[in-house]
């Protein structure tokens, strides 16, 4: 049944409520769950100009009904979902004006650091598109300004810093920028495992510088840039990026393997040359890793894009076969089983988007949500950290969101990756206990 206005004499425990009004006019952690408390009642009543809803069929029978029309209120809830039960922090009235404060507050700090990362990210993904035109061209300042811009993203990884997927809060989006996203994504991430991996800064630079040129030979199909091809000319631009920038930059050669070597396979099944095992540079064993979990998610084909998650259950599932078990597992351990830009369905049945990692809880990121009654660049970022009550249910495939939804959402804006400077002391994650089970999820 649809929800229905509800009087303040209709409240009372066991009523599954919705308010109408902002997530910010109340200090619940969602906008619907049910009344399980007399604190929550009298909190409820309190709230003034917010419209109150509730939903027969999710709420418990009245007790003040008569027995017939308990039995018939049994009947009409019967094989409904069970929702969450979600609590509030705040004790009194009083106490839910402060922790609305403090909610607001919070927000507009988070807010606040993901446009500051999106800022840094428009800054160095300005800086990438110069310097690949520039060593496309031959020209070495590029190569220098690649190995500044590499060594500033390395001292950020390097500080404990936290990855967040860009959500394009401006909504000033430039097409494009596809090859561009890719080569930061992956520098990015290679650098993240690398230091997960334990090793020192100028190995994590020298891996970064590889990992950032990976796909440089792609740009020598157009000169405007790279472009769809046949398969028999893409898999020749691993040589051909070699070529490209093994002379005249005095390219390190660790970085430069990385580039020839990244689309071979542990078990020999890649190319250009078909290397297998210890052959294969350990730069190429991180960077293949990566790169094909960033093309999973970022087919240029809708359809076959993977979710993060999927595509992480991919990777998980040829651990032993093409891919670095180590570098996988690492790689997992980093992003969590709900990487960035995954769709997920809370436990209350609310809808949103993954946007950072709470290296603490891999499992409890904070998460973008799904209001149609708030414009998207104002849109609820919730910490699940500290709405304790809430939790993942489960991920969410683009074919299960109506279009509203998936727009609104957005994800494949956010499948750009940037770390900017986390609380000191970062607690290092475990790896999942789950992972033996990852791939079978699917």
């Amino acid at each position: 049944m649809a929800f229905v206005p509800a009087h303040a004499k209709d409240l009372r425990i066991g009523l599954y409520v919705k308010m109408a009004g902002s997530w910010f006019s109340h200090p619940f952690p969602a906008n619907t769950f049910k009344i399980t408390s007399a604190k929550e009642l009298a909190i409820l009543r309190s709230l003034k100009n917010i419209k109150i809803l509730y939903d027969p069929d999710l709420s418990d029978p009245d007790p003040t009904l008569s027995t017939t029309q308990e039995e018939e209120g049994d009947k009409a809830i019967k094989d409904q979902p069970s929702p969450s039960i979600p609590q509030t922090q705040a004790d009194s009235p009083e106490e839910a004006v402060v922790v609305r404060e403090e909610r607001v507050q919070a927000f507009e700090h988070r807010r606040h650091k993901l446009i500051e990362a999106e800022q840094s990210y428009k800054v160095v993904l300005t800086e990438n598109k110069a310097l690949m035109r520039d060593v496309s061209c031959g020209l070495v300042k590029g190569m220098r300004k690649a190995e500044e811009m590499v060594q500033g993203l390395s001292g950020i990884i390097g500080s404990d810093g936290t990855l967040v997927a860009l959500m394009n809060l401006s909504d000033d989006n430039e097409d494009g920028n596809e090859f561009y996203y890719h080569s930061l994504n992956t520098a990015i991430l290679s650098m993240i495992v690398a230091k997960e991996l334990k090793y020192s800064d100028d190995v994590i630079r020298l891996l970064g510088l590889g990992a950032l040129f990976h796909d440089i030979g792609e740009t020598a199909y157009k000169e405007s840039g790279p472009t769809r091809q046949p398969i028999h000319v893409i898999r020749k631009h691993p040589e051909m990026g070699k070529n490209m920038v093994e002379k005249g930059f005095n390219f390190p050669e660790p970085s430069l393997e990385a580039i020839h070597q990244h689309h071979e396979r542990m078990d020999g099944s890649g190319y250009p040359r078909g290397l297998k095992g210890e052959a294969i540079h350990q730069f190429s064993k991180i960077i293949m890793v990566v790169d094909a979990y960033d093309e999973l998610c970022n087919n240029p084909d809708l359809q076959k894009s993977l979710t993060p998650y999927e595509a992480m259950c991919s990777l998980y599932a040829k651990r032993h076969s093409e891919f670095w078990e180590d570098a996988v597992v690492i790689l997992i351990k980093c992003l969590g089983v709900y990487p960035p830009s995954s769709i997920v369905e809370l436990s209350d049945q609310s809808i949103g988007v993954v946007s950072t990692i709470n290296f603490e809880d891999r499992l409890r990121p904070l998460v973008l949500l799904y209001a149609p009654d708030i414009p998207r660049n104002e849109a609820i970022i919730l910490d699940l950290a500290q709405e304790t009550r809430l939790s993942i249910k489960k991920s969410l495939r683009p074919s299960e969101l109506p279009k509203e939804v998936w727009d609104y959402l957005n994800p494949r804006c956010m499948t750009r990756y940037f770390p900017f400077e986390g609380p000191e002391n970062t607690p290092s994650a475990s790896v999942p206990t789950d992972l033996p089970e990852l791939a079978t999820h699917i």
